[in-house]
């Protein structure tokens, strides 16, 4: 069932409609004040005869009330407040203010009422052609006001006219106008076509009422269902967003630690809720310990330094695979800590546990302090949060792995490496004996290869330092045009050597960015390497540092290199890729260059685009937010 609240937001979404029309009215009464004023000057002008002289009066009185319903509209609350709100606004007027539009629209009605009625009995009574505009005001009454005030009106022209008939017939008041003496009532066949008017006025203004109505009431229950999909929608999309940035904001996390206060603190604002958390196994899996809480206070936390799984009933569950939802704590539901979770003022849960495939890493719990909080769209929720956080969790883990894996073998390399390139160079330089020419060829090929996969050393060191250790809190403003003219000398050298001419365009007053100096050094030195080493001899390379919108700087490298080839876009960032030009034209590289890049752009919440012509070369865009 619904709340009050909402059905009585409902009944005011739909009464918008009332409050937009009233002044439509006063605009539409003006229209019809005019044309009655112009039927009477036809009247005169054609028949030769002045028109009845109240149905002038009337159609003055008409214009008056008009002019005061205008007043009012435009100088007494709550109507005044209209004309100030914009075309578009959402604004919503309280059940109270709604009360007086709709007896505005009343007032209006029945005095539009009564100027018909006596219109129509001075310009004919049954016979005149204005008795058709009754049915215009119950399809109107219909529209803007509830169902029973159509109908009531309706029955209220039907006897008011059969009234008006009756008096009529005994000469109780006279006919109007003159020319109706002669035929209204004068035989029978003239009382006879009057029942049949009547009737027919009757049935059609009270079917008229039906349909209306009907059609409104199946329009607002069809609008009312609508409004309660949209609002399930906006419900499903705001949650659904916010979980994708719970999840971007996880993905940016380098430590365990960091990143599950990140889900429960997201999880705890996404559910609504007081409190959120984290539960791991140990590895025996036997006791689970607290890894992460949000909103549970340290008494709650430290008095828990384990919980023995096989002595939680519900803990045990939650592991087995079972979601444990419970919408009213008691007595009865066993905990292990049964006094503190009430004591933390806890009075309904959800628990699931955070499992990768067939793995469960722990338990991951919200708590609410109101009874019977969660449903069922909740549970099914918080199901997608906890196996979107478990994935991160088990992701995490497996690339800080992987990082300890390349660093530990990076370096237990890079010393023998170093020294067979060492006793390479005593072999070339003749310390050990003369060499003929093809010894000495064989022995600078093999000290070429060692110098490339030294440098593949290199890169796997840098990709897995830039992967580790790093948080968001590490960065401080650095100013990266510093950093690049540091480098351009570097690089300069680098060109002569293979005859390419470079030019370095730097912005001196670019504003700090969040950074450091290391991972800004080893964006721009891939950037630029790539760049001189994919660039034949006589070409150029152009190195542009400025800024490119109020809140980013940008630093574009552009090359009259080799290019890309299309079908090799898709795959730039990724580990050891390189294109088959590239290959083609020097064995030199690792493939590791591109993916440092955009895991430092990563990292520092930028973005690279790439634009490329095969023979016509490349140029590298990356943008850097200023905060």
């Amino acid at each position: 069932m619904q709340l009050g609240y909402e059905l009585i937001r409902e009944q005011l979404f739909f009464r918008k409609e009332l409050i937009e029309r009233l002044p439509w009215l006063i605009r539409l009464r003006w229209i019809a004040a005019g044309g009655g004023l112009a039927g009477c000057a036809a009247v005169y002008f054609f028949r030769q005869t002045l028109p009845p002289l109240p149905l002038v009066l009337v159609i003055f009185v008409v214009l008056m009330n008009n002019l005061l319903f205008k007043l009012i509209w435009q100088y007494v609350p709550p109507f005044k407040y209209q004309k100030d709100l914009p075309l578009t606004s959402s604004h919503v007027f309280n059940a109270r203010d709604v009360q007086s539009f709709s007896f505005f629209a009343h007032v209006q009605i029945s005095t539009d009422l009564l100027a018909l009625f006596l219109a129509v009995y001075y310009s004919g009574g049954i016979y005149s052609p204005l008795v058709h505009f009754f049915i215009f005001h119950i399809i109107l009454t219909g529209i803007l006001l509830p169902p029973v005030s159509c109908y009531l009106y309706g029955i209220l022209v039907f006897l008011v006219m059969g009234s008006l008939l009756l008096l009529q017939q005994w000469s109780v008041v006279p006919i109007y106008p003159i020319w109706f003496h002669n035929t209204l009532f004068s035989n029978e066949s003239g009382l006879n076509e009057i029942i049949f008017r009547y009737f027919t006025l009757g049935t059609v203004i009270l079917v008229t009422a039906f349909l209306v109505t009907t059609i409104k009431l199946s329009l607002r229950t069809k609008g009312r269902e609508l409004l309660q999909l949209s609002k399930a929608l906006d419900e499903s999309n705001s949650k659904h967003t916010a979980l994708y940035e719970m999840v971007k904001e996880m993905g940016l996390c380098s430590e365990p630690k960091a990143l599950m206060d990140s889900a429960t603190r997201q999880a705890a604002r996404i559910m609504g809720v007081k409190a959120c958390s984290i539960k791991l196994m140990d590895e025996q899996k036997r006791t689970l310990r607290f890894a992460s809480t949000y909103g549970l206070s340290e008494d709650y936390t430290k008095s828990k330094d384990s919980i023995d799984i096989q002595k939680s009933p519900i803990n045990r569950k939650i592991i087995e695979g079972s979601v444990c939802a419970i919408g009213k704590i008691e007595e009865r539901d066993y905990f292990q800590y049964p006094e503190d979770i009430r004591k933390e003022g806890i009075a309904s849960m959800i628990c699931l546990p955070l499992r990768v495939d067939k793995m469960v890493l722990g338990v991951f719990c919200v708590y609410s302090d109101a009874e019977h909080f969660f449903t069922e769209s909740n549970v099914q929720f918080f199901e997608l949060m906890s196996d979107l956080t478990a994935h991160e969790i088990e992701k995490l883990k497996t690339q800080l792995n992987r990082n300890w894996f390349l660093q530990k073998s990076a370096h237990q390399l890079r010393s023998p490496m170093h020294t067979v390139i060492s006793m390479l160079k005593v072999l070339k330089n003749g310390y050990l004996g003369p060499m003929n020419v093809r010894q000495e060829e064989t022995v600078e090929r093999c000290k070429k290869r060692m110098e490339m996969l030294d440098s593949l050393i290199s890169d796997l060191l840098r990709l897995s330092i830039s992967r580790a250790n790093l948080s968001l809190d590490a960065l401080r403003p650095v100013h990266a045009q510093r950093v690049l003219k540091s480098l351009s000398g570097l690089f300069e050298t680098q060109a002569r050597e293979k005859a390419v001419e470079i030019a370095f365009l730097i912005d001196d007053e670019l504003p700090a960015i969040p950074a450091t100096e290391r991972l800004l050094d080893d964006l721009f030195s891939n950037l630029i390497s790539n760049a001189i080493k994919y660039t034949q001899p006589g070409d150029r390379v152009t190195v542009s540092l400025a800024r490119s919108e109020e809140d980013k700087i940008r630093i574009e490298v552009t090359d009259t290199g080799i290019g890309i080839p299309d079908e090799a876009f898709s795959h730039l960032f990724t580990e050891f890729f390189r294109a088959e030009n590239a290959k083609l034209y020097t064995e030199a590289g690792s493939g590791l260059g591109l993916v440092i890049v955009k895991e430092i752009l990563d990292q520092l919440k930028g973005t690279v685009t790439v634009k490329s012509r095969i023979g016509e070369g490349s140029t590298f865009t990356c943008h850097f937010p200023i905060r």
